[in-house]
């Protein structure tokens, strides 16, 4: 045998490592969790941690940008794999090029979270989100439907997709959306790829205020009376070909869950509801995320104040929450919000729910949302199924993103059998 003249041998220098920070150890996670449908690699997220990471430590602590940080690296990430992915399309290979896009999609949109809403650079990674999503969509089988439905003085921008070999047979169909700060095209990851492997359309959309309809129409805000977009989407789904609409669901992830519910009270074409996790006062969810001291004496605290106020005073992260509150409420301070907020309540509208409902919330989401989700299954007109995920499922936290596909299989199983009834 020959001398030793290698350096040894080793799986490879990548180390798994999260945040010290719990909003960045989530929105890590939300990452990871699109994996199981296409919208991320585990070495790619894990290569932008790292770069983040390196990134606050080359600054002063005085001075740390870590948003900053999150932002640069995502943003480099996302444009590498959209370099990929455009060069896969010059060598003809349209399956790989749909892969890397969609990967791109969602790196653009995680850069877009951490990013200031009032520059211009938001709204610079959010439409590169939606362009990355709309050039891998329309490479799929069959392509994508990228819709403009008609509301008020604009139009709500969504996704229609229709399940492999669809024709003008009417389909079960489920309209999907989320709530603060996801995405319709993170929708297709989260919860719409499981879908069409179901056999359903689903059609993803972004209403007023929502990330979507804001890169398009800032102008529009958040609105209570959230059957008034609904109304406009069912009228348009009422009109395709391939809906049966006798066979129509309504699922809100996150905010989600109050936006959606309050529209079913009042539209009648909707007949199942999955909330993750029902929200019947978003006053008391929100304040939820602020310290006890500021929820019970909320300071005046006003947009052109944020970037004086010291962090001894103001954390970055709740610096940052304020920033895209103020910004998706279209208000300037935190007495306006919270006045606002007033509004953002299903009141007794619950009783007229006589559909089968879905309540889905995480044991980890704190007591807010479970005491919520209580009160709705004991407050619906119509029949509640309850599912309440544990963390030894792995599956205890926001929206389940840590485990996608447990989700879907509970959300789906479930619509499947109303809609077999």
């Amino acid at each position: 045998m020959s001398a030793n003249t290698t350096e040894g041998v080793q799986r490879g220098r990548m180390r798994v490592r999260g945040y010290d920070e719990p909003e960045f150890e989530f929105q890590m996670l939300r990452g990871l969790g699109a994996i199981n449908y296409g919208g991320g690699t585990p070495g790619e997220l894990l290569l932008a941690a790292d770069a983040v990471r390196a990134c606050m430590a080359a600054q002063p602590e005085e001075s740390r940008d870590p948003a900053g940080c999150w932002v640069q690296a995502h943003a480099a990430l996302a444009q590498r794999v959209e370099k990929a992915a455009w060069a896969c399309l010059e060598g003809n290979h349209p399956v790989s090029a749909r892969d890397h896009f969609f990967r791109a999609s969602m790196y653009y949109r995680s850069a877009e979270y951490f990013c200031d809403p009032y520059t211009p650079e938001h709204r610079k990674w959010g439409l590169s989100s939606r362009a990355c999503f709309i050039a891998g969509a329309q490479r799929l089988d069959p392509p994508v439907q990228v819709v403009h439905i008609p509301y008020e003085n604009a139009d709500i921008p969504a996704y229609f997709f229709t399940p492999p070999g669809a024709d003008s047979i009417p389909r079960k169909t489920v309209i999907v959306h989320t709530g603060f700060d996801g995405s319709a095209e993170e929708l297709y990851f989260e919860c719409g790829r499981a879908a069409l492997e179901r056999g359903y359309n689903v059609l993803a959309i972004d209403g007023p205020g929502q990330t979507g309809m804001t890169r398009l129409h800032p102008q529009l805000k958040f609105r209570p009376d959230w059957e008034v977009p609904i109304r406009a989407v069912v009228d348009w789904l009422a009109e395709q070909a391939g809906v049966d609409m006798s066979r129509l669901g309504l699922y809100g992830i996150s905010l989600g869950g109050y936006f959606a519910l309050r529209a079913a009270c009042f539209e009648p074409r909707i007949r199942a509801l999955a909330l993750n996790s029902p929200i019947l006062d978003l006053k008391a969810y929100q304040l939820g995320f602020f310290p006890p001291e500021m929820v019970n004496d909320p300071p005046e605290v006003r947009l052109e104040w944020l970037p004086d106020i010291p962090r001894s005073e103001l954390p970055d992260d709740l610096r940052a929450l304020l920033k895209i509150v103020f910004f998706r409420f279209g208000v300037e301070s935190v007495h306006e919000w919270l006045n606002a907020l007033d509004h953002f309540q299903t009141g007794d509208h619950i009783g007229r729910l006589a559909i089968p409902c879905l309540s889905m919330v995480g044991e980890a989401e704190g007591g807010e949302p479970l005491a919520q989700a209580r009160q709705f299954c004991d407050a619906a007109g119509g029949e509640v199924t309850e599912r309440v995920f544990m963390l030894e499922e792995g599956a205890g936290g926001h929206c389940q993103l840590e485990n996608l596909p447990l989700s879907s299989a509970v959300l789906y199983d479930w619509m499947d059998e109303v809609f077999e009834r």
